[in-house]
């Protein structure tokens, strides 16, 4: 955080392994599942009454191509995230539903939208989420997976590609306390530069250096959450703790595909 008061440290591991594909037919079949490890470390802080936070997700992904212009795919995920301070409830497992629909007109283009159920302790949503994948031309191209990442990057050769990007990440964590059980939540909406490389043919490395635009750090009471048609309430929660200063931000990654 800003003001060198404290530091958040994110680690994330994450595998995903195919177990059906069927390519040789007209409607191409993949069902993927896998596992996904993230963490909030938290350094030199002494009002949120906790340290280190995980969560573990099992994802789903059914993706079947109803042509060659047009696929349809489902989503699915278990999720525990908690301080792991004493046992998980049934009450702690969380799952997360949607579908999307996705086109390819052409081959330097692919746009879709996903409609997603989630629910974690801060509440219940059902949100679109709109995704792109457009190469420009043979320099530029766009990504996108609104509201969660926006890059547009520069291929400076074949192995290397510069851009910027601007990102919103987030999450909940039930916190045991001497006060009883709360929830932590983490909203952060960053931009900056980033830089891609492929070290080898499967192995490739991704470095963005930026800002936090809006980042917010905070614990409620258990109580404190929205109903699946309240998202314009989650101002309205009464918070404990409330850290929202600017910080800059460092993400390093190595990928492998298999």
């Amino acid at each position: 955080m800003s003001g060198g008061s404290f530091t958040l440290y994110q680690p994330t591991v994450d595998i995903g392994v195919p177990i059906y594909t069927d390519f040789t037919s007209p409607h191409p079949l993949l069902i993927k599942t896998g596992l996904r490890y993230d963490g909030l470390m938290i350094d030199n802080e002494k009002n949120i009454g906790g340290s280190a936070f995980h969560t573990l997700t099992i994802p789903f992904v059914l993706n079947y191509s109803l042509n060659r212009k047009t696929d349809l795919s489902l989503l699915g995920g278990v999720m525990v995230s908690s301080d792991f301070k004493r046992d998980i409830g049934s009450g702690d497992i969380f799952y997360t539903a949607g579908a999307r629909i996705g086109f390819r007109p052409r081959n330097t283009l692919r746009y879709g939208v996903t409609l997603v159920y989630f629910r974690n302790y801060s509440g219940q949503y059902l949100l679109p989420v709109p995704d792109i994948e457009w190469a420009i031309d043979r320099r530029w191209s766009l990504t996108a997976v609104l509201p969660a990442r926006a890059s547009l990057k520069y291929k400076v050769d074949k192995t290397q590609s510069l851009g910027i990007t601007n990102s919103f990440t987030g999450g909940t964590w039930l916190l045991h306390s001497a006060g009883g059980k709360q929830y932590l939540q983490l909203q952060q909406v960053s931009a900056g530069l980033l830089y891609e490389c492929t070290l080898a043919k499967r192995w490739k490395l991704n470095l963005i250096a930026g800002h936090t635009l809006l980042q917010r750090l905070e614990t409620f009471d258990l109580d404190q959450k929205i109903s699946l048609d309240g998202f314009g309430k989650l101002g309205e929660r009464v918070h404990n703790v409330s850290y929202r200063p600017n910080s800059f931000t460092f993400q390093g990654s190595v990928s492998f595909a298999f």
